[in-house]
């Protein structure tokens, strides 16, 4: 993050606010938006779609 970036700090501001940190980590592998990432690394961007990220949430496999 880029304190000098009002975008970074306008962020990290609403996630206090939201209760979240704002990470500059990749998230875990296991974590929905980790497979959704990760979904879009072996099929790409074209292929993912608003039931993936449901699936994702759910917790069930993300088919392509």
């Amino acid at each position: 993050m880029d304190s000098n970036d009002q975008q970074d700090t306008g962020a990290a501001f609403g996630a206090v606010i939201l209760g979240g940190v704002v990470s500059t980590e990749p998230p875990p592998r296991d974590s929905p938006l980790g497979r959704v990432r990760a979904f879009v690394a072996e099929h790409g961007e074209n292929a993912l779609r608003p039931e993936h990220i449901e699936a994702a949430r759910d917790g069930r496999p993300l088919l392509p």
